[in-house]
């Protein structure tokens, strides 16, 4: 994921944000609500990724989220390389994970820049006929699961229409929402064709993700998707569902109070000291990390009800952890090694320890 400097804006503003309401005494959480990111460093075809997804499985990991690029499997129209799909479908069936397919990017063929591959796409058919090839080849009678009839059938059944598009690097198409508005029109039926079956996950929206969300009800998103998503990153857990409270009163008023929020992206960056751009609060040590994991999970679960709040994807499992000015490569609950292996940081224990407490 690419991120920008916008996250330090929200970071610093959501002090301002009036206090939520009290939370009721914890129930334990949903099915496949505790999740992960799978991405960077396990994209490399030479990592043990079946190893870490068993892993994953063990150390409590019930719903997984990875990015599926538009422009990397369908370089050419009708040309399709599914290998490092396949590869993480395999690895999630394997180890009984829930997937939840992010769809981002665009091939030149299709995009309004044809040298960006975060551009829009220029035709939402086109995107659109690329999630129905996805849920043909991965959905509950996909050829990928009669081509490997030894795997667990684990179909995917949940899919994110696009990631952050109210970050212009994320959607070079500027103001955002009507475009994007008319993408998810154009998904949500593709998708229900497909497998009337599947859920449609509105895009994550990160910083004042709120004003955004009622930005895009004003586009027209109403009616075309089932579960609402939020990236409420912040210095502090407790602004951090405050966001999430912001967004689901966006929804009540707008006549979506039934539908779910699943934050498909929470994490914080064990990146303080290491020089990189993002220098706010929401930086903090390895300790701090594990810290506010913690915190963070008791606070959501105990508001679950009242957010509707249906799952929580960590960004992200494992990350390098050295050498980058990039803070999202230190919001890992593992680290890779130089040497390619991968050793548990804080956070880990205490993502066990809420799934211990809260699954």
């Amino acid at each position: 994921m690419r991120r920008v400097a916008l996250l330090a804006a929200a970071v610093a503003a959501v002090s301002l944000v009036l206090a939520a309401p009290g939370v009721a005494a914890a129930a334990p959480a949903p099915a496949r609500f505790f999740g992960v990111m799978v991405n960077g460093v396990l994209d490399a075809p030479g990592v043990d990724l079946a190893g870490e997804s068993a892993r994953m499985h063990r150390d409590g990991v019930e719903s997984e989220r990875f990015e599926i690029a538009w422009d990397l499997v369908e370089p050419r129209p009708g040309v399709y390389d599914f290998a490092a799909i396949d590869r993480k479908v395999e690895a999630a069936a394997r180890s009984d994970t829930d997937v939840l397919g992010l769809v981002v990017r665009t091939p030149g063929w299709a995009a309004t820049d044809a040298g960006n591959p975060f551009s829009a796409p220029r035709d939402p058919a086109a995107y659109a006929a690329f999630l129905r090839t996805l849920i043909g080849r991965y959905g509950p009678r996909g050829s990928f699961w009669s081509a490997n009839p030894g795997l667990p059938r684990r179909p995917v059944r949940n899919w994110q229409i696009w990631n952050e598009p109210n970050i212009a690097i994320n959607w070079d198409v500027q103001p955002w929402q009507r475009g994007y508005a008319r993408l998810l029109r154009a998904a949500y039926p593709a998708v229900k064709a497909a497998d009337p079956g599947a859920r449609v996950v509105m895009a994550g929206l990160a910083n004042f993700s709120w004003r955004d969300l009622s930005k895009a009800y004003r586009a027209g998103v109403k009616g075309s998707f089932d579960v609402a998503a939020v990236h409420p990153f912040s210095g502090r857990p407790s602004n951090s569902l405050k966001i999430t409270r912001l967004n689901r009163e966006v929804m009540d008023r707008n006549g979506d109070r039934r539908k779910p929020i699943w934050l498909t992206e929470l994490t914080w960056s064990s990146a303080k000291g290491k020089k990189t751009p993002l220098t706010q609060n929401w930086e903090t040590t390895e300790a701090g990390q594990a810290k506010r994991l913690t915190e963070a999970y008791r606070l959501y679960v105990r508001a679950r009800s009242s957010l509707r709040l249906g799952r929580i994807f960590w960004y992200t499992w494992a990350t390098i952890d050295r050498d980058s000015k990039n803070s999202f490569d230190y919001s890992g609950l593992r680290t890779q090694r130089a040497d390619g292996g991968f050793v548990d940081k804080p956070a880990l224990a205490a993502f066990r320890a809420a799934v211990r407490r809260y699954g």
